[in-house]
């Protein structure tokens, strides 16, 4: 299975390869890819291809550190929900413990953890299933990001004890130290912050707790409706999910967002043994039954949240996935 990873990671990355005298259609061209791949921001690419993306960028820019200055000039919030949970999260530690949990949503590849030894703690972060042995240029621009990260949540001059990176040094580092304000280190265990144990405990002060509880609820949303299968088939659910945001989930959206034509996505969700029609009214049916488990949601915004927009369309589909209507289902819950 191919790990994936949301577009949105790639925000304003042809703009830094173009700033710093390189070709972004060349580059694509070089690891197989083209500009329609990311033609929908919501989308996903193979988190292997944005690695590669990095590396060949460094290469053909000539930028040695071009990882490194591309997150250091990214905007956090770009990334989407998973950000804004951990950013609006009460403490650092539950910021850490909801990266570890959601990650998973926006990046396949990536692992983010708590560990302590001793009296220090380590803020990690791994990848994955990429097929290159030491993808410096994803390790540099996502501790990057990190730090920018941390930096909203705590202020703009924090900096960790140490910064610690999984691959070997470059011949150059006095970049590394610029960014970072701190001593780094390379061939370590893994990418790493070392913080003061005491760290995690620290609040967010500008933490919105009603934000945090809806992104929150979204999130569990997606992860406890989308089925462990293979990637392309969880893709698939997932841009699926997105799309109900905005309306009636189409084929053409959907296969932008995981990069294919719409013609391929047919072609090998029938593979699989499914159309896409099936594939979507799988999925609603999924959040349907899962949205319904709260009396706090209205059958209004229920249809909403489907991408219905009338309620009596929503109750005709449910009816014809379950047998029932929406308020008899919901009935029935209550009373069992």
């Amino acid at each position: 299975m191919r790990p994936m990873i949301s577009i949105a990671a790639t925000t304003g990355l042809f703009e830094a390869i173009t700033a710093a005298g390189g070709n972004p259609d060349h580059i694509l061209r070089t690891i197989g890819l083209d500009r329609s791949a990311f033609s929908n921001p919501e989308g996903f690419i193979a988190s292997a291809s944005f690695a590669r993306l990095l590396e060949e960028a460094a290469r053909a820019t000539a930028d040695d550190c071009f990882g490194l200055h591309f997150g250091e000039r990214s905007n956090p919030k770009n990334l989407g929900p998973a950000i804004y949970v951990f950013l609006n999260s009460p403490t650092i530690e539950a910021g850490i413990v909801n990266v570890e949990r959601y990650l998973h949503v926006f990046n396949q590849a990536a692992k983010w953890f708590f560990a302590v030894k001793g009296d220090r703690g380590y803020i990690r972060f791994l990848l994955t299933d990429l097929g290159i042995e030491a993808p410096r240029q994803h390790n540099e621009c996502s501790m990057t990001v990190a730090l920018n990260t941390l930096r909203i949540m705590v202020g703009s001059q924090w900096t960790p004890q140490e910064v610690q990176f999984a691959h070997q040094a470059p011949g150059q580092i006095a970049e590394h130290h610029r960014v970072f304000g701190t001593p780094v280190s390379f061939g370590c265990e893994t990418n790493a912050f070392v913080v003061e144990r005491e760290f995690v405990e620290r609040e967010v002060p500008a933490a919105d707790p009603r934000l945090y509880r809806i992104l929150k609820r979204y999130l569990e949303s997606v992860l406890n409706e989308m089925p462990q299968e293979d990637s392309l088939l969880a893709s698939v659910r997932k841009s699926i999910a997105e799309s109900m945001r905005d309306g009636d989930p189409k084929l053409a959206t959907v296969s932008r967002k995981v990069a294919m034509s719409s013609r391929t996505l047919q072609r090998q969700l029938k593979e699989y043994g499914v159309d896409f029609k099936k594939l979507t009214d799988d999925t609603r049916r999924r959040f349907a039954t899962h949205y319904l488990k709260d009396r706090k949601n209205t059958l209004t915004e229920i249809a909403f949240l489907l991408g219905y927009s009338e309620v009596s369309a929503f109750n005709r589909a449910f009816k014809r996935w379950t047998g029932s209507t929406p308020l008899d289902y919901r009935r029935r819950r209550i009373a069992a």
